[in-house]
């Protein structure tokens, strides 16, 4: 039976989980966190990673957790209106399925067949490639042979780091960061999400299902973020000093939140995912950077093909390079734009933007410009023809 070692827990370490066990190899899965991780922001399925959860027999389910976001309403620094869109932020389809991240990877936990071996609050330390796989030595748990060994550990992957080289190599930050939390619902909303824009920072409310609590992202233009955790209140608490709305009490509730995330928003790019044996698969070998709501898509995509390839049991795994190249490059270059104007640069190009937002619902054609802004983002996320699964 063909052994398989995956680092990382999340979205794309459990699909490829789910996939592996179904073709029938052992899988083991070793996380850092000392349990499947909860929270975290508003992802999407859409485009070619909606066909993969529908392969997986999850799309319905996904569909029951998601946020179930009614609309999105800008708001200026008094908090006053100015303009609301349907749906959630990002949405760009009604058939597409938003949902927590933490909320999918749990949802991708409990699809995995029985079998599986988690070990959780581990982490690869070392690992000694040889011609048929690898050797890996994890921080608490001894060494053991594998046929393969995957990192799925994010984009500052620790397998990526052993078996390809140091994070500088590959990740290439693109001038800004997400602090994102959980907050009590102090501003009443049910099923929707409000965003006001300032020059060079974003802050997003949003609830989830129910009206409780709500999740917080906070956008900022600078350098990646400090390691320091009090560095890194410092620095978003700079970042937005002087914000209007209501911010000031969301940087005052940051300070207490215990699922504080705060990530730079990068890409991580490399000429291939694969070095003999040992693969890469979601942030840690292609991820396009959070602003493209394009990362969950392009992990469950590679979870797919990566899981197809090992099958095939040929000890090769070039196929899986070649497969998934078009597809990334296609996502990683709808980023840019997108990096580029995260926020309006000024005061003045905020306003502009807010009136633009404003009149969006009264230009004639506004469906076709709306149309025109999607059309890019729904290209890449279609960019991939799968083939058909392998027999169980």
């Amino acid at each position: 039976m063909t052994r398989v070692l995956i680092c990382g827990a999340s979205v794309a370490g459990n699909a490829l989980a789910f996939w592996l066990r179904r073709y029938g190899c052992e899988v083991t899965v070793v996380e850092r966190a000392p349990a499947v991780r909860n929270g975290g922001y508003a992802i999407d399925i859409r485009g070619v990673a909606l066909e993969v959860a529908q392969r997986m027999s999850i799309a319905d389910e996904a569909r029951r957790r998601g946020t179930d976001t009614l609309g999105t309403t800008f708001v200026d620094g008094a908090g006053r209106r100015v303009a609301t869109l349907p749906l959630g932020f990002g949405v760009l389809d009604p058939a597409d399925i938003e949902i927590m991240k933490g909320d999918l990877s749990r949802l991708l936990h409990e699809a995995v067949p029985d079998g599986v071996e988690w070990i959780f609050g581990d982490t690869v330390a070392a690992l000694r490639p040889h011609g048929r796989g690898a050797e890996a030595e994890l921080e608490r748990g001894g060494t053991r042979d594998f046929d393969y060994v995957v990192g799925a550990d994010g984009i500052f992957s620790r397998v990526r780091a052993l078996a390809f080289g140091p994070s500088e190599r590959y990740v290439h930050h693109l001038g800004s960061n997400a602090a994102i939390f959980t907050a009590p619902n102090e501003l009443g909303i049910t099923r929707w999400q409000l965003i006001h824009s300032g020059a060079g920072r974003v802050a997003s409310v949003k609830t989830d299902r129910g009206d409780r609590e709500v999740k917080v992202t906070l956008l900022y233009g600078g350098p990646l973020p400090p390691r320091d955790r009090q560095e890194r209140l410092r620095s978003v608490e700079a970042a937005f000093d002087g914000a209007g709305w209501v911010v000031p009490r969301l940087l005052e509730v940051m300070r207490e939140a215990p699922d504080l995330y705060v990530a730079p928003n990068a890409q991580v790019r490399m000429p291939g995912w694969t070095r003999g044996r040992v693969a890469l698969v979601g942030d840690a070998g292609y991820a396009p950077s959070s602003l493209t709501g394009q990362g969950t898509g392009m992990a469950l995509a590679g979870a797919y093909l990566l899981a197809l390839q090992i099958a095939g049991g040929t000890g090769e795994l070039s196929g899986y390079d070649a497969r998934m190249r078009e597809f990334v490059e296609v996502n990683q270059r709808a980023a840019l734009r997108p990096a580029k104007g995260f926020a309006p640069r000024t005061e003045r190009a905020a306003r502009m933007q807010a009136l633009s937002i404003r009149m969006l619902p009264f230009m004639p054609f506004r469906g076709l410009i709306i149309e025109a802004m999607m059309k890019e983002a729904r290209r890449a996320a279609g960019a991939l023809t799968l083939p058909p699964a392998a027999p169980s």
